[in-house]
């Protein structure tokens, strides 16, 4: 096998922000969803008091989110950043961090050179696999919707569950079964501090989708710096790997 053009024979794509612009059909809808739950609910008062608006109000959770990448403590900061306390700030917590869980699965749509990057890989004799992180329900609601779980050129799709982006080593290592060599790997994701680390970690080729919800996340370890970074998922096809069976 070349140095400079490495044989991949297996890819494994992320979903969120990787398939397809969750950040836009999605995240902002949840987010602006969970604010409007909560002004519903009684933080209207408080918003009034404030002169804050729903866009205001959504801004403002967003901005916290950006702070700390917790959504388990989100609509609590959210709370305590407007005055609130005790079980009306407990209560309207709850309410709020709901209202994005269950925010329902609408239409979504593949970016454009999705499928063709899937198709062109395939016909070279790839296994493509995806890996994605969240909550079950709503994630296989997104493949469904998507129709990534019909797709002719995805080999298995695995769901880590909601573990805030960890958890995705276990699952990169199934992968090692169909190709025991990582370095015939390639992971392709938005996340430095997920799939990117998980996926070094095991020395695997790593590809970083720069956009969506963690575009502008900087990388803080070593391990979370990817092999190369893309905008579009066409682009890996310029990075000198040779995709092929082996």
């Amino acid at each position: 096998m070349s140095r400079s053009h490495p044989l991949i024979t297996t890819v494994v794509f992320d979903l969120d922000d990787t398939l397809y612009d969750c950040y836009r059909q999605r995240v902002l809808a949840a987010h602006r969803s969970a604010c409007q739950k909560m002004l519903t609910a009684s933080l209207r008062t408080a918003a009034r008091q404030q002169r804050l608006s729903l866009s205001q109000l959504a801004r403002l959770r967003l901005g916290l989110f950006h702070q700390e990448r917790n959504l388990m403590t989100l609509d609590q900061r959210l709370c305590a950043r407007l005055g609130w306390r005790g079980r009306e700030a407990a209560r309207l917590a709850r309410l709020g961090r709901r209202a994005y869980f269950s925010y329902p699965v609408r239409r979504l749509r593949l970016f454009p050179e999705t499928l063709p990057t899937l198709r062109r890989l395939h016909r070279r004799g790839i296994r493509i696999f995806v890996l994605t992180a969240g909550l079950l329900r709503i994630q296989r609601a997104k493949v469904r919707v998507l129709g990534l779980d019909r797709s002719p050129y995805i080999r298995a799709i695995f769901y880590t569950g909601l573990l805030r982006g960890r958890g995705k080593t276990k699952f990169l290592r199934q992968v090692l079964d169909a190709e025991p060599d990582p370095r015939r790997v390639l992971v392709v994701g938005d996340r430095p501090d997920s799939e990117i680390r998980a996926a070094r970690e095991l020395r695997m080729w790593t590809v970083r989708r720069r956009g969506g919800e963690f575009a502008n996340y900087e990388p803080q370890h070593r391990l979370e710096r990817p092999h190369f970074t893309l905008r579009r998922l066409s682009q890996i096809f310029r990075f000198g790997f040779r995709f092929g069976a082996a």
